[in-house]
């Protein structure tokens, strides 16, 4: 089978009979044209609307924002664990898929497409920055974080919404609970928001290590006798990973050691 018959197959073949009926996942187009429609208003729309316009304080809206994301990412952590995720599930070698109708395996799956709806959530930051016009935050590293993101969410509920999927989304969710709390406190005003500066290095930091935390777990998928997919989809989303910690660490060097200016 050649490389292209292979993606038909698993394309076509392969969607998890589980999940189909859940919104947004059966349809091969919803979701990029939720993607196109998001680049658009970002990258053009957006800005043109906002040309002539004040930007919008929305300070209650980005508070509510951030406490619905924290309540979120909070339950989504706690719904992983309460649901067996490391009492009842394989996650380490070997690892057995569980696409099962038992109680684990469907709440481990409902958790990833929460988790996808959850990414899919994270594009009204983008929306707040336009309307703010924040437009220096909508970053290469921002854009193509929140893209990739959400398509690599979409296709594991449609085609691995199983154990180490959720092992990977529960990580990202952890993150995602401190990171919405430190942007709700940012949001209540300056002297808060200087206390808790050196909390955005931490968080930076953070993320870079969640990165090599998930290529060091996904690549026991190149050890003997522990394969549970193909080695080309495990590669794809290790490139994911690596271009995201390369984007993070970039802007890591860029914000944290700027060279100090010489004092005459």
């Amino acid at each position: 089978m050649s490389f292209l018959q292979e993606v038909q197959y698993l394309w076509t073949e392969k969607l998890d009979q589980r999940v189909v009926d859940l919104p947004l996942i059966e349809s091969s187009y919803y979701v990029p044209l939720i993607i196109f429609a998001y680049l658009y208003f970002v990258l053009s729309y957006g800005p043109r609307f906002m040309k002539n316009r004040q930007p919008y304080s929305l300070k209650t809206f980005i508070k509510l924002y951030n406490i619905i994301q924290i309540v979120g990412n909070v339950w989504l952590v706690y719904d992983y664990i309460d649901s067996g995720l490391f009492t009842n599930v394989s996650l380490m070698c070997p690892i057995v898929l569980d696409y099962s109708y038992n109680y684990t395996a469907i709440r481990i799956s409902r958790g990833v497409w929460c988790y996808f709806l959850l990414k899919l959530l994270d594009y009204v930051e983008t929306g707040i920055f336009i309307l703010r016009k924040k437009n220096n935050q909508v970053s290469r590293l921002h854009l193509y974080h929140h893209v990739t993101t959400l398509i690599f969410a979409w296709l594991s509920v449609r085609y691995l919404a199983v154990g180490p999927t959720a092992l990977n989304c529960f990580v990202n969710s952890f993150i995602h609970v401190i990171m919405y709390i430190y942007y709700f406190l940012a949001a209540s005003g300056p002297e808060i928001q200087k206390a808790i500066l050196p909390m955005k290095q931490c968080l930076t930091i953070s993320q870079m290590v969640q990165f090599v935390l998930l290529i060091l777990y996904v690549s026991q998928n190149f050890l003997p006798n522990c394969k549970i997919m193909e080695h080309w989809i495990v590669v794809l989303y290790i490139g994911n990973l690596l271009m995201n910690f390369y984007l993070f660490y970039n802007f890591y060097q860029k914000e944290y050691n700027k060279p100090k200016r010489k004092t005459l």
